[in-house]
């Protein structure tokens, strides 16, 4: 961010006296149009990271950048011209931040006038560098006082240039707020349009500036560049507008793009641009001259070339089809991934196979299975997941196939476009999964992974799946009676029921499916990209081929076992979704095994899984009425790196913080209870919170600190047990959402480490505690 750095630096102190007040005054004598954009429907911050969006490191061509600029208005271009002479990385940086900012309107619907001025905002942001010596503008190092107090003028010297150009007040409002913070720009007299277009620009400007290459300064990802601009929304930024423009991001829209590049090459009304600069037409003269001729002339030449581009640019294999199934494009990354060019398949008849397009298992699908006859057939956009494998003997890709419709002007729909995305590249989980036989310690009975590559798997599988959205499952199945095997038949033919049970488990699930030894006879399935229903029916099958299949040292008898199935919720952790789908299992196995048992989302969707809690209620008795289920109780133990007084202090913040109530309260203990509705532990949509009790007993121990030797420091040991207070409540699942939330958060707020044995093993002495007038 070299030729970048001070944006972040209020500028109101360099311009001309009241500027920003004579221009308001003239602004609100025109009665300026206010900005309407809704931001109501904007998505909060997604945990974790998003498939990254790809882009081109390299700038535009020379020819396509004066181009587009000139077709929004010559003033506009001859000004970018000046800045690309000047200094092209600036004048590149400023015309991607002016698309940015022409998908940004496309997509939240800006009224035209006021998206036109964003855009003239976005292109002319940087023009002030022209008056800035090349040696400040060149340097490959880092910029001095005096020099970076030079490129701060630039915004400045922007304004004079604008100004003897005739730019109106709104412009120069808008070029005005360009650098400023949020605080200050909000309390500046700016009208609201010129506001809106500083406010967005100064982010698309952060944005790019860290994303992009920065003479020696390497650029950073698209979630690092995003994450930092919402750290600083509410002081810097904007925070309504950075999560509008992240959801752009996170979310590519082929056609949201193609679009806003549109925009740029087509041809203006009469008005255009040109009313930013104080130029009157003449409506009456409708005959266009011989220099707009050209210009038309040059600019569907240019369109056709940028469009040609874009498409062989993109990293997403891309085919557009018209509503007579014939090819109409096909882009160099739908080369790469079927293997045939586009010579090859243009105006031929659409089939699946022309793209080589399998199913999850690598089985090539007829015609009646194609996504885009589905599409034709309901025009909705679909998703698909796919496959293409060109021959046997080449590798699988795994893509995830979206089609969207395509309409003409009168909305009918005149086709579709298919985009491929290469899950091999982007989807490292299921890479990993898939090619688990090369890496991953083997069960030596069954030859499938072992715990304890399922314990380093399953972390991972959850987190991706969290991060992306997408659907994951796990399935536990046990044999049933096994004990049976082992003593009427021997432990040798219950060896031999273990491996051809894992074989069955093994070629019954896909190819990027995990399979793995959970101990004894129990068995997990992880499926990635699986929802439940999938999950369920996977699980049906592998049940119903175990009951036909004939074990030899069994005497041809067959074998039964019983499946519990949980899908990834977004609060899970993996404990918690191991542990719901055992819970299904001991269902199936309380109500007559043989069975297979769902919890998780369908619990909240009201599907027969409730039947089954009741089941399973009915056989652990009146009793289960009395106390909560084990899982709902969770002990844990906890050490903060601060003293038994300072430890005190956080529980008391935390009390005030959660409104909790203080049941009761002794040396070294405290009771409290939580209403989780009056707390700000986040809620999940449409769940119905409960209410916990914590009982925290605290004990100070000596722990090493490092440095010399026998140096030692005090810190505070916390064993903490939550549960609900509401025994009789059999909203189980949600209610362990919300216990392991309440531990999670009580964790966050002490700054405390969960215990495990290095830790315990590590304490130098425990310190009996005195009486303290804390509690």
């Amino acid at each position: 961010m070299r030729t970048n750095a001070g944006k972040n630096k209020a500028q109101t102190d360099s311009r001309p006296p009241n500027f920003v007040s004579e221009c308001s005054e003239m602004m609100e004598t025109n009665n300026p149009t206010q900005c309407d954009v809704d931001f109501s429907h904007a998505r909060p911050w997604p945990d974790g990271t998003a498939p990254s969006v790809q882009r081109n490191d390299t700038f535009p061509e020379a020819e396509t950048e004066l181009a587009m600029a000139h077709a929004k208005s010559g003033i506009v271009a001859s000004l970018y011209a000046s800045l690309r002479a000047k200094h092209g990385p600036a004048a590149s940086h400023s015309l991607r931040v002016a698309l940015w900012a022409s998908a940004w309107g496309v997509q939240n619907q800006v009224p035209e006038e006021q998206l036109q001025l964003v855009e003239v905002v976005g292109l002319l942001h940087e023009i002030g560098k022209i008056g800035i010596p090349d040696r400040v503008l060149q340097k490959p190092e880092m910029l001095n006082e005096n020099e970076q107090a030079m490129m701060d003028l630039h915004t400045q010297v922007g304004l004079e240039i604008l100004k003897a150009a005739g730019a109106s007040c709104e412009l120069l409002l808008a070029i005005a707020g360009i650098g400023t913070s949020f605080g200050s720009s909000s309390e500046s007299h700016s009208n609201e349009i010129a506001s809106l277009a500083s406010r967005l620009i100064n982010i698309i400007d952060a944005y790019d500036s860290m994303t992009m290459r920065q003479g020696v300064r390497e650029p950073v990802s698209n979630e690092t560049a995003l994450a930092e601009l919402f750290r600083l929304g509410g002081s810097q930024y904007d925070p309504l507008l950075v999560r509008s423009f992240a959801e752009i991001v996170l979310n590519p829209q082929p056609e949201l793009h193609v679009c806003a590049h549109s925009r740029w090459l087509a041809e203006l009304d009469s008005n255009g641009h040109s009313r930013f600069f104080g130029l009157n037409h003449d409506p009456t003269k409708n005959r266009p001259t011989q220099s707009e001729c050209q210009t038309s002339a040059l600019v569907n030449t240019l369109n056709e070339t940028f469009y040609r581009r874009m498409m062989d640019h993109a990293q997403d294999g891309v085919i557009f089809i018209d509503s007579e199934f014939r090819v109409l494009d096909w882009n160099s990354a739908a080369e790469r991934m079927t293997g045939r060019t586009a010579e090859s398949v243009f105006h031929k008849h659409w089939i699946p196979s022309l793209a080589c397009l399998c199913d999850a298992q690598g089985f090539a699908i007829d015609e009646s299975q194609c996504p885009f006859l589905a599409l034709m057939q309901t025009g909705e956009k679909i998703q698909k997941r796919l496959t293409i494998r060109r021959d046997p003997s080449s590798p699988t890709i795994h893509v995830q196939v979206e089609v969207l419709p395509v309409h003409n002007e009168r909305g009918s729909l005149c086709g579709g476009v298919l985009i491929l995305e290469d899950l091999n590249e982007t989807a490292d989980i299921e890479q990993k999964i898939a090619h688990l036989r090369e890496r991953a310690s083997q069960d030596q009975l069954t030859k499938i992974a072992n715990r304890g590559e399922l314990n380093r798997q399953l972390p991972e599988f959850v987190a991706y799946h969290q991060r992306t959205s997408r659907p994951g499952s796990a399935i536990i199945c046990d044999l049933d009676y096994f004990k049976r095997i082992n003593d009427d038949f021997s432990h040798q033919a219950g060896d031999e029921a273990l491996i051809v049970f894992a074989s069955i488990l093994k070629d019954s699930c896909r190819e990027t499916d995990f399979v793995a030894r959970y101990g004894g006879e129990e068995f997990v399935i992880l499926c990635g990209q699986c929802d439940y229903a999938e999950a369920k029916k996977l699980a049906e099958s592998i049940r119903k081929r175990l009951q036909r299949t004939p074990i030899a040292s069994l005497g041809n008898a067959c074998m039964t076992a019983s499946f519990g199935v949980s899908t990834i919720l977004p609060e899970d952790t993996e404990e918690s979704l191991i542990g719901r789908a055992d819970r299904g299992l001991l269902i199936a196995k309380k109500t007559g095994r043989d069975r297979v048992v769902g919890l998780g989302m369908e619990v909240a969707k009201g599907s027969d899984s409730k039947s089954d809690l009741n089941k399973l209620n009915s056989c652990l008795g009146w009793r289960s009425w009395l106390t909560p289920p084990n899982e709902l109780v969770q002990q844990f133990e906890l050490i903060t790196n601060v003293p038994h007084s300072v430890a005190l202090e956080k529980l008391k913040g935390f009390v005030q913080e959660f409104h909790a109530t203080v049941v009761h309260v002794e040396l070294g203990k405290a009771v409290l209870e939580v209403d989780c509705r009056n707390s700000p532990l986040p809620q999940i949509k449409k769940e119905r919170l409960g209410k916990f009790r914590l009982e925290i007993t605290t004990a100070e121990v000596e722990m090493p600190s490092g440095g010399k030797k026998n140096n030692v420091k005090i810190c505070t040991l916390l064993d903490v047990k939550i549960f609900p207070v509401r025994n009789r409540d059999r909203r189980s699942d949600a209610l362990l959402s919300q216990v392991l939330r309440l531990k999670t958060a009580l964790q966050v707020y002490m700054i405390a480490c969960e215990m495990d044995d290095d830790i315990r093993a590590s304490i130098v002495r425990h310190i009996k505690l005195h009486n303290d007038s804390r509690y």
